[in-house]
């Protein structure tokens, strides 16, 4: 039987770049959303202050994102948006936007190990 998988991939957009950074990962977002069924949900965050939480990432913005399970993410790595995405906007050092990021899987505790 599979198991939900949950997505967290944190970024960091280059100097200057905010506002597109986040413009452009939450458009990712509302694409894998729209275009693949495996997607339970997909949502793109900025980080913000509060008195209440003091803690702070260098990451600026946060992608949450869950599928129905891990070969679900496998697709999604390998649409041809998020491809020209990661290409254009992560790699090309003449066209990025993003100056670091991490990406990780999360499953439910008590679950199967990923196959």
């Amino acid at each position: 039987m599979s198991e939900p998988v949950f997505v967290i991939s944190e970024w960091l957009p280059k100097e200057g770049c905010d506002q597109e950074a986040f413009k452009r990962l939450r458009s990712l977002m509302e694409m894998t959303q729209k275009s693949e069924k495996g997607c339970v949900q997909a949502y793109a965050f900025e980080q913000i202050a509060h008195s209440k939480s003091p803690g702070k990432s260098k990451y600026k913005i946060v992608l949450f994102q869950e599928y129905q399970e891990v070969e679900a993410f496998n697709v999604h790595t390998e649409m041809p948006y998020v491809k020209a995405f990661v290409k254009t906007y992560i790699e090309n050092p003449e066209t990025a936007i993003i100056q670091d990021g991490t990406c990780r899987l999360f499953r439910k505790f008590g679950g199967d190990e990923f196959k």
